[in-house]
C-alpha cells in the first residue's frame, strides 16, 4: 500500500473528520498525515507509516504533536515502546507540560 492509497482508506474511515471530505494528501501534507496516523489510525496503519517514512520524520513529528499532549498518555507509551524502542513508563508523559494545556490556559485568563 502507498501513501495515496493509505490515505483514501483513512479518509473514508473518517480519520481526517476536522478537514473537508475533499482534502487530498498534496494539502493535507506529511506532517498532518503522519500526526493523525499516529493519534487515531489502528496498529497496522502506524506500523505502516514506518514502512513509507523514516523514523527520524515520524519520531519528530510524535514529539513535536503527541507527546506533550496528556490526552494520549496511553498512546505514548504505546509509540515509546513498540515503535521508538524507548523505555519508560506513563509517568514520564505525565510530568511533561501539555502545550495544550497551557494555550487553554492562557485564551481561559485573557476573558
Amino acid at each position: 500500500m502507498d501513501k495515496k492509497q493509505l490515505f483514501d482508506k483513512l479518509k473514508n474511515k473518517g480519520i481526517f473528520w476536522s478537514y473537508s471530505k475533499d482534502i487530498t494528501l498534496e494539502e493535507i501534507g506529511d506532517k498532518i498525515f503522519v500526526e493523525y496516523i499516529l493519534k487515531y489510525g489502528d496498529f497496522d496503519d502506524i506500523a505502516l507509516i514506518f514502512k513509507l517514512y523514516d523514523k527520524e520524520f515520524i519520531k519528530e513529528v510524535w514529539h513535536k504533536s503527541l507527546v506533550s499532549d496528556s490526552r494520549f498518555i496511553k498512546l505514548n507509551l504505546m509509540l515509546a515502546r513498540v515503535f521508538f524502542d524507548i523505555n519508560v513508563e506513563s509517568s514520564y508523559f505525565k510530568g511533561l507540560n501539555s502545550a495544550r494545556y497551557k494555550k487553554l490556559k492562557l485564551f481561559a485568563s485573557q476573558n
